[in-house]
């Protein structure tokens, strides 16, 4: 089925203020980027977000299926329990999964894969190789906070893998977050309500006073129906410029440590010109 979208008010009362907000995704955004793992993981396909995929995999061995990190990727962005939907919904892993267990998949079948998908996720994503930051970020992530502006992220892991995640950035690496929002609480990517979940938390409006960056296409979309100005990630993940650019990323920068200099350089002006961002996606 396809997605619905979720346009917000063309018309708003001008905003000339300046940015109070970036909101961040995790996995391509902040750690878990490109690098070769294939010594560990012989499907290794060298790309970012492994970690969801290594888990995918590890849980559809154990129900006899022998699922491609390619398929797996698809309905990347998702919170994982739909994207474990989606995966399943693919006539060729539907076959599979008929084949080894004699039957065709169910509802139930999502759910106790799922169940098996949460420890194992929470454990994988907080390894040395995915969640060591990348060069740049905690600087950013600073440098932002010295300039009175609060950092965020949401993603599409559930609640434990999250927590996981965030307690190992900053026992390991120093970084924190003033606000975070997830999908097992908020309805997740494209819709623009964890970029919404966010704003409350941090008392921040309008939402041309936020930035939301992503590597993937869904956090974009999330952005852009939000009315937020939308940043495009695409040196460190999953996704590449074009295919940000076309969900409606306003900018493109290689990596979250340019976010700062973005702001400044770009947006900040554009908001003292009375700018603000498109408000629909095309």
């Amino acid at each position: 089925m396809k997605e619905k979208k979720y346009p917000v008010r063309r018309k708003m009362s001008k905003y000339k203020g300046r940015i109070k907000l970036v909101i961040l995704d995790i996995a391509g955004t902040v750690c878990d980027g490109p690098q070769d793992l294939s010594h560990l993981y012989p499907n290794d396909d060298g790309l970012a977000v492994k970690g969801p995929v290594i888990v995918f995999e590890i849980m559809f061995k154990k129900y006899g299926m022998e699922i491609d990190w390619k398929t797996i990727r698809k309905p990347m962005g998702k919170f994982k329990k739909e994207h474990l939907a989606d995966i399943m919904a693919f006539d060729h892993v539907g076959e599979q999964f008929n084949k080894a267990n004699g039957r065709d998949w169910e509802e139930k079948d999502v759910n106790e894969m799922f169940d098996m998908f949460r420890p194992t996720m929470a454990e994988v994503a907080v390894t040395e190789n995915l969640v060591r930051p990348f060069d740049g970020v905690k600087e950013a992530i600073d440098q932002l906070r010295d300039n009175g502006i609060q950092v965020g992220c949401d993603t599409g892991y559930p609640v434990e893998t999250c927590e996981a995640i965030y307690g190992a950035l900053e026992k390991k690496f120093g970084i924190r977050f003033d606000v975070v929002a997830d999908s097992e609480n908020v309805r997740g990517r494209p819709t623009p309500f964890l970029v919404y979940d966010c704003m409350y938390k941090a008392n921040v409006f309008p939402p041309a006073a936020v930035i939301k960056a992503d590597d993937i296409t869904a956090g974009v979309e999330e952005g852009a129906n939000s009315g937020a100005w939308t940043v495009g990630i695409y040196d460190t993940g999953a996704h590449d410029r074009k295919t940000l650019k076309k969900a409606g990323a306003h900018f493109l920068v290689a990596g979250a440590r340019d976010i700062p200099e973005l702001i400044e350089s770009e947006i900040h002006p554009r908001l003292a010109r009375g700018e603000l961002p498109d408000q629909s996606l095309s």
